[in-house]
């Protein structure tokens, strides 16, 4: 079967490798579809290229891995325990590291694959890790109607965050520097979007909340620019939150001015890191354990259940937000589409020629 790679140089390409086997509890999908978008899972190839650009190879010997992170696809095959639960045929969302394959063909543990609803195209369904990332901030924020949420970059991930605040009651005020990503936000449920270039998003945020704040702002930006993180201060409110997302960010705030201190304006801190309990722990993604639903409410395949839903009821909508689609022969092209001309696509959808 094909199967994408990345190395550590930065190149991604497509290469046999070997059909994947039931490691458990889970099912062999054979995939419709998967997605990129430019955050985390890209993140690490913008910034090989960088360094190889800059002159600054990897110390470490030539090394590759598989890519895997969100798609949808067709259950082939199922492992005995549950076989009543699912059936040769169902199409399911696929989430995460190690699961949402960038393949032909790969095996999901039964915690990472939720079915697909009736109305929800493979590709809407595809989304599901960054959605997941994003109803994970909105359940770590506690957002309640009214509230206000500015969202520090309207990639795919900010997007649907922008959506799922506007569904929730709440207002949402997003900020990019490109124009694609801020009209796409304004249509769907940003109530206002602000030029990241030339204007002042805390400026902007206190004039719509009569000179308070916001009560929350999501960075949803990677990187170490501390700058990014002064600006999420000075946006929230005194003792508002600030919620970092992702691996790759950055808590450096020194040298920040009074109103970009902390410290100063007594705010709250907190990661969203995944896609709810669960999604970090080995027990749960590879043997498929499960947490007592009395005590564990919203764990990350429970997140997957309730976002295929929203996106059913047509609460979350990320078909505006797939702006190309590439034969997955074409991986490169589409790699090279979203990390060296980032400001002309959202979400990119790799196909594999398989039917819904």
């Amino acid at each position: 079967m094909k199967a994408v790679f990345v190395n550590n140089r930065g190149q991604v390409y497509l290469k046999d490798a070997p059909m994947p086997t039931l490691q458990g509890s889970g099912a062999i999908v054979e995939t419709i579809c998967s997605i990129f978008g430019e955050g985390s899972e890209l993140g690490g190839v913008r910034r090989a290229r960088q360094a190889l650009a800059e002159g600054h190879p990897p110390a470490e010997p030539l090394s590759e891995r598989a890519m895997s992170y969100q798609s949808a696809g067709r259950i082939v095959e199922l492992s005995d325990d549950l076989k009543g639960t699912y059936a040769i045929g169902d199409v399911v969302a696929c989430a995460g590291g190690g699961f949402g394959h960038h393949a032909e063909y790969g095996f999901v543990g039964k915690n990472g694959m939720a079915r697909v609803p009736e109305g929800v195209t493979a590709a809407e369904a595809a989304t599901c890790n960054v959605g997941l990332t994003a109803l994970h901030c909105l359940r770590r924020a506690g957002l309640q109607a009214g509230e206000t949420m500015a969202v520090i970059g309207l990639g795919v991930l900010g997007q649907i965050l922008t959506q799922l605040i506007y569904s929730s009651g709440g207002r949402a005020i997003g900020t990019d520097l490109y124009p694609l990503r801020r009209q796409t936000a304004l249509v769907h449920g940003a109530e206002v979007v602000v030029d990241g270039n030339s204007e002042d998003l805390a400026a902007i945020v206190a004039e719509h909340t009569g000179g308070l704040g916001a009560d929350y702002v999501a960075v949803c930006v990677g990187g170490r620019n501390k700058a990014v993180n002064h600006l999420a201060v000075r946006t929230v409110r005194y003792s508002g939150v600030v919620l970092m997302i992702g691996g790759a960010v950055n808590v450096d705030f020194t040298d920040a001015s009074p109103d970009a201190s902390p410290h100063i304006k007594e705010i709250d801190l907190r990661w969203v890191y995944g896609r709810g309990p669960g999604s970090r722990e080995e027990d749960w993604n590879k043997l498929g354990l499960d947490y007592p639903r009395r005590f564990v409410r919203w764990d990350a395949h429970n997140n997957l259940e309730a976002l295929l839903h929203l996106q059913a009821t047509g609460r979350v909508r990320a078909e505006p937000l797939l702006t190309h689609a590439f034969p997955v022969e074409r991986v490169e092209e589409a790699v090279d589409l979203i990390v060296e001309r980032p400001g002309e696509a959202l979400g990119v959808v790799l196909e594999y020629g398989t039917e819904r």
